[in-house]
């Protein structure tokens, strides 16, 4: 067991490293997905703006990780957004052929914290004690 905060800080920056890499790895797959298949560039941006707010979220509560609720909570937002994306990019902006990621950067941003309110409650909603009073894992781990 985990002793000392030297420890428990090298083992959550080591989790949050392989997550990084997990995450890069999944948009590098899908954005070579998608240019096999001929979309347009537009799409990296939407892969890229789904890994990074749900990476941070992700991350954000490791203590949850064994909850059901949580990745019950983390996949609906997931299904949600993902169903917004394909409709804004798709149908919206279906005569842009690129659209800058950093034109997507402030809308990726308020997601991020939008995801972890969402979350949260989504959790509550499925049962879990998030947010508690006496939860120790009920928000963002502090560095």
């Amino acid at each position: 067991m985990l002793t000392t905060p030297a420890e428990m800080t090298k083992r959550f920056l080591t989790r949050e490293n392989l997550l990084l890499v997990l995450a890069a790895g999944v948009a590098l797959a899908l954005a070579t997905i998608a240019d096999r298949r001929g979309l347009p560039h537009k799409w990296h941006t939407a892969i890229v703006g789904t890994v990074i707010p749900f990476w941070v979220v992700i991350i954000s509560f490791p203590l949850r990780w064994k909850r059901w609720s949580f990745w019950a909570a983390l996949v609906t937002c997931l299904a949600a957004h993902t169903l917004l994306i394909w409709i804004a990019f798709a149908y919206l902006m279906s005569n842009v052929r690129t659209f800058g990621l950093v034109l997507w950067y402030p809308f990726a941003f308020a997601e991020t914290f939008a995801l972890f309110a969402i979350v949260t409650r989504l959790e509550e909603k499925l049962g879990s004690k998030v947010g508690k009073a006496g939860d120790p894992d009920s928000g963002p781990v502090q560095k």
